[in-house]
């Protein structure tokens, strides 16, 4: 990949300067050539209308012999006249009204007119009579003059504008480039502090201030990124302390010299295993939560909710002891979720409510549309109002439910399935009576 070195804003003061100064010169040239045209084109007028005065002098009066100078000194009409003849061979004369094969043609009749330049004249040559043509020049001089004047005023103004235009690429660039500078000032300040909470203060409504806009949403999202693996790290930390404590402490008991009978030992093995299986649920947990927060870790699928809600419920239903009541339409319901991660959504959902059920029956209901519900009711001790908006975050657990086993994670990973699915998922309490609903909805297959 090539790399460019240098400044931007230089470079964009060089193709906006270099772009003005193409368009001054190209003006410039094309209004010397337009003026050029136009001057000439009136010098030719002007002598075609004196050679045609002239040639109607002479046809008119034959005793006519002309009048002005052969020398074409003079700067206004007629500067110069000469009647020539077919006995005048081509090169007869001197100066600029010397017989040309033009001239002597056109007496000939071999050719209507004729028009040319000769030493700083412009000659026009027309028949008068049989045998005879009169040759009628003009200086050019002032064509010239006018034409060389034109020339340095072009070529001064050019160079203004060239030197306006190094301004002005200069000016635009500082101007236009300023959001620039102001985005690789909190880039560069993101780069040195490793802190996204920084921000781009460009309010423009261009492309420029969109590109700031966007640097400033991504910013924003690395710093809740950022936030949120804190806050991970932090409870994931604080989760583990307790049963490494307990488990050091229990292994301390059992590697020490003093001697402990059978039941204590076994006690104390019993709980160090429950403790490693905890730590171990906790570990897949944080696991699992880690790999859905990748983005696009998941592709949806169609699966059917009935058959996957049989089997969890009977599932949950053999660990918990609990009556687990299912409704659902006769026909299969097809919905889009999440690659493989349908029954760990209800098995979590279904666990939280066997566990915290109060050994009541819980009732569950498929209602096929779109979206699909699904409804999860028990008779448990509810959720408490305050603690219903963080019932889904990580590591949350209600006052009533803390001296129950589990990590606080189960409501979290049911939350990321649901989401990373396009669907929903509220707690509530329960309208006919104590106890918490759980909604679910999915997209239809």
């Amino acid at each position: 990949m090539r790399t460019r070195t240098g400044s931007l804003r230089r470079r964009l003061a060089a193709v906006v300067a270099g772009a003005v100064a193409v368009a001054v010169v190209l003006v410039a040239v094309l209004t010397w050539f337009v003026v050029a045209s136009q001057l000439h084109s009136a010098l030719d007028t002007s002598l075609d209308r004196e050679a045609t005065r002239v040639q109607r002098l002479i046809q008119a009066n034959a005793d006519w012999t002309g009048e002005g100078s052969s020398g074409c000194a003079y700067a206004v009409e007629p500067a110069c006249v000469r009647r020539i003849d077919t006995s005048e061979p081509v090169g007869a004369g001197s100066g600029p009204l010397t017989v040309t094969e033009q001239a002597h043609a056109v007496a000939t009749r071999e050719s209507a007119r004729a028009r040319y330049t000769a030493d700083g004249v412009r000659v026009a040559v027309v028949p008068t009579r049989t045998g005879e043509a009169v040759m009628v020049g003009v200086p050019t001089r002032q064509t010239e003059t006018a034409l060389t004047r034109t020339a340095i005023a072009l070529a001064v103004a050019g160079a203004i504008g060239i030197v306006l235009a190094a301004a002005l690429g200069y000016v635009v660039a500082t101007v236009g480039l300023r959001p620039v500078r102001a985005l690789d000032t909190a880039v560069r300040r993101v780069r040195d502090t490793a802190d996204p909470h920084e921000r781009v203060d460009v309010h423009r409504n261009d492309e420029l201030g969109r590109l700031a806009g966007a640097f400033d949403e991504m910013l924003a999202e690395l710093a809740a990124a950022s936030d949120a693996q804190r806050d991970f790290v932090a409870d994931a930390s604080h989760e583990l302390r307790t049963p490494l404590t307990t488990l050091r402490t229990n292994l301390q008991l059992l590697t020490d010299d003093r001697p402990l009978d059978e039941a204590t030992r076994a006690a104390l093995r019993a709980a160090v295993t429950e403790e490693i299986t905890a730590m171990q649920a906790t570990i897949d947990d944080l696991a699992e939560l880690a790999r859905g927060d990748r983005p696009g870790a998941d592709t949806l699928t169609t699966v059917n909710l009935v058959s996957v809600v049989r089997s969890s419920a009977a599932t949950a239903a053999r660990r918990w002891g609990v009556s687990f009541r299912v409704q659902f339409p006769s026909s299969d319901v097809p919905v889009r979720v999440a690659d493989g991660r349908l029954p760990r959504l209800l098995d979590v959902v279904l666990d939280n409510a066997g566990k915290y059920g109060a050994g009541e029956a819980v009732d569950i209901e498929v209602l096929d549309g779109r979206p699909v519900l699904v409804s999860i009711r028990d008779r448990g001790i509810g959720i408490p109002p305050e603690d219903r908006a963080h019932v889904f975050d990580r590591f949350h657990r209600a006052a009533s439910a803390r001296g129950l086993p589990g990590s606080g994670l189960g409501l979290a990973i049911a939350a990321q399935i649901v989401a990373a699915s396009g669907g929903t998922i509220t707690a509530a309490a329960r309208g006919d009576g104590p106890g918490t609903e759980i909604v679910i909805t999915l997209p239809a297959g």
